[in-house]
């Protein structure tokens, strides 16, 4: 069933049709379904590709906190440990740009990726020095990729994300052979805010990545955080409108780490 499942996702199947699949109703909604999806479907099922290192729907280790979000995948391919998942975790992204205090920036919250499971996507600037700052405090951190884990990207992030599964896990919704698709690092966004259990903006510009992820937590029903930074500061453009917004200014771990009942 799984590998099923898997090939499922490796054909693009979307989630309404894997629920009926699962569930015994396809033909009593067969109507709804396009005969295009149906084409892929039989192909899949009729596959001969074998996966490992995937976890669905169907597993005892599939991250919950996905389970309830809009679009939900329903198989990651991962390298790692799938067990750091169900630890509590901040979701902390940024911009790809890096100014003076940026190092200083992600420093300044060390407490809050040592109490928790980082999770950040991979990328350039922000994302990155979290997952550094973690492998340096050999504490696990969670990298949600925008490609297949053969691809890794980007290649200056190269070397960080083949040592993250030493001590967290790379994952992706995507089989491992996928090329890197811009489209898709916006779909992994949704993934990044829904793993969680709150979300973090250290620092972005006001038109970004950063805030398409922020968009994807607050549908989902995430507590946002976001670090406020001198109105002179384009990085700081983000966070200081999402805190005119409504969203929780943070200057310190502790607002969270207490929030989350974290004995420390």
């Amino acid at each position: 069933m799984n590998q099923t499942i898997a090939r499922f996702a490796a054909a693009r199947i979307p989630v309404e049709f894997v629920h009926h699949y699962l569930n015994g109703t396809l033909e009593a909604h067969r109507t709804q379904i396009s005969t295009h999806v149906w084409k892929r479907a039989e192909r899949a099922l009729h596959a001969s590709e074998s996966y490992t290192q995937f976890v669905t729907w169907e597993d005892k280790l599939f991250p919950k906190r996905l389970l309830d979000i809009p679009n939900p995948p329903y198989c990651l391919f991962y390298d790692g440990d799938l067990e750091v998942l169900q630890e509590r975790t901040t979701a902390m992204v940024g911009s790809r740009e890096l100014n003076r205090i940026s190092q200083s920036l992600v420093n300044h919250y060390h407490s809050l990726i040592e109490e928790t499971v980082s999770v950040s996507g991979g990328a350039l600037g922000i994302d990155g020095l979290v997952h550094e700052l973690a492998l340096n405090k050999n504490r696990p951190t969670v990298a949600v990729l925008g490609a297949g884990l053969k691809n890794l990207y980007p290649a200056a992030n190269r070397n960080m994300l083949l040592r993250l599964p030493l001590n967290g896990i790379l994952l992706s919704e995507y089989t491992p052979d996928t090329p890197i698709q811009k489209f898709q690092f916006l779909e992994r966004n949704r993934l990044v805010s829904g793993l969680g259990d709150t979300l973090v903006v250290l620092q972005a510009r006001r038109k970004s990545g950063t805030m398409n992820t922020v968009g994807h937590a607050l549908e989902q029903g995430k507590t946002v955080f976001a670090v406020p930074g001198s109105p002179l500061d384009p990085l700081a453009e983000g966070p200081n409108r999402l805190i005119e917004e409504g969203a929780i200014p943070l200057t310190n771990s502790d607002q969270i780490i207490q929030d989350l009942k974290i004995v420390r």
